[in-house]
């Protein structure tokens, strides 16, 4: 499964192969790197269709657990966390149950993230057709965007010729506490599910991780030859550098249409 990527800033952990998340985690936070969230997968699958195969192949038959936490409650309630901090965080010494971090109920309050209450995740369990998909109320939060969740969703229907697809496969609190999990998006041979049940611990982990420099972008307004950098704007609305990849893109594109030229370093 392995590829290498000279010309991008994207880094699998671990490079071949499958390993726990729980320790392969550690491995991308200190090569500076982030892990990638499901809107990032799904921009990803999108900007490469028309790569060459071994890209192509290596994004969309491939599985991958990415940043994006679910958290599950005894009660029934489930928070879907963005670029979870609690994921990045996790080491083997993580206290665990069943493969899920475990949480106070403290934890989980002060989670920010979608609170879904029980029997309201819409329909999971089960392959789900065009229309459902991008109206389903857990994809509709892991995409970000609407617009994005549409184009994926053809796109992945197209490809896979399938009449349902991108189904929702959640897990559930084993044990009295709260429970997190990291979301899985399955291959193009498996409908490219979201699963929100896999062990962190186990041996089938496979991570994704960002370099900086993917993160580091210069805007330029043409007019008033003013650079500014992202992490500087980001740091005025009290976000760090590690703001999620697929949020950055939306970010440019705002300041493409207030008349700023991006630049790469």
């Amino acid at each position: 499964m392995t590829l290498k990527l000279n010309t991008e800033p994207y880094k699998a952990f671990p490079e071949e192969g499958t390993a726990p998340n729980i320790e392969q985690m550690q491995k991308l936070i200190a090569e500076g790197r982030v892990p990638m969230s499901v809107s990032g997968f799904m921009q990803k699958r999108l900007d490469v269709r028309n790569s060459d195969a071994d890209v192509k192949s290596f994004y969309m038959d491939n599985w991958f657990d990415t940043g994006d936490a679910v958290v599950y409650h005894p009660d029934g309630r489930v928070k879907i966390v963005l670029d979870s901090q609690t994921l990045r965080s996790m080491t083997p010494e993580s206290p665990r149950n069943g493969g899920a971090l475990i949480l106070t109920a403290e934890n989980y309050d002060a989670l920010q993230g979608e609170e879904f209450k029980k029997g309201k995740l819409g329909k999971t369990g089960d392959w789900l057709s065009r229309a459902d998909v991008k109206s389903h109320p857990v994809w509709k939060v892991l995409a970000r965007d609407q617009a994005l969740l549409n184009d994926y969703t053809d796109y992945i229907f197209t490809e896979g010729k399938h009449d349902t697809a991108m189904g929702i496969f959640p897990g559930s609190a084993n044990g009295e506490t709260p429970e997190m999990r990291a979301w899985c998006v399955g291959g193009l041979g498996g409908r490219s599910f979201a699963l929100g049940g896999y062990g962190l611990g186990s041996g089938n982990g496979r991570l994704l991780g960002i370099a900086p420099e993917a993160l580091d972008t210069k805007i330029v307004r043409l007019t008033l030859e003013q650079t500014l950098t992202v992490g500087s704007i980001l740091e005025e609305t009290g976000h760090t550098s590690a703001f999620a990849p697929d949020q950055i893109k939306k970010l440019q594109n705002i300041f493409e249409q207030k008349g700023y030229q991006i630049q790469k370093k």
